[in-house]
């Protein structure tokens, strides 16, 4: 079964269509949620960027928010575990019970490669990757922010 699509995402795709439309899904305004005072100070970072790009694009409403304090906490997640691989390296060297040098593969590895799968998921979920994007089409009238782009927000480390 496939998933289910958002009336507002089939109109930017420029597929709805009557006999497709759920006249009962519910209609909720574009806007931009508080942030969260329980994320870290990067993850409120993102929150901000992310919720001023989301809102731009139209697709963010408050029954979003929890969806995105996840993408943003795991993002600060795999960025704080990348740096300690990045700083330390991939691997490390432990000793067994019986003395024996071993070389490990660092726990902050698997922890960033779990949090690289739950953000690019959520990032797809958002629209925010390249092929996601392309399949929406922007509404005529929306003012953007110019200051706030996808390129910048995962290269940007300040």
């Amino acid at each position: 079964m496939t998933k289910q699509l958002p009336t507002e995402l089939k109109r930017q795709r420029g597929t709805l269509r009557a006999d497709r439309q759920n006249p009962a899904e519910p209609i909720l305004p574009s806007t931009i949620p508080p942030t969260p005072t329980w994320l870290s100070e990067q993850g409120q970072k993102s929150f901000i960027e992310l919720s001023l790009l989301l809102h731009d694009m139209t697709v963010l409403t408050l029954a979003d928010s929890m969806a995105l304090e996840m993408l943003c906490d795991s993002y600060s997640e795999y960025k704080t575990a990348k740096e300690v691989v990045n700083t330390l390296g991939s691997t490390e060297i432990v000793m067994s019970r019986e003395g024996n040098a071993k070389t490990v593969i660092r726990p902050e590895v698997q922890i960033a490669n779990q949090a690289f799968v739950r953000v690019f998921q959520l990032l797809k979920e958002f629209g925010l990757t390249p092929s996601s994007r392309a399949k929406v089409n922007a509404i005529e009238g929306y003012a953007s922010t110019p200051d706030i782009k996808i390129e910048n927000f995962f290269s940007n480390d300040d």
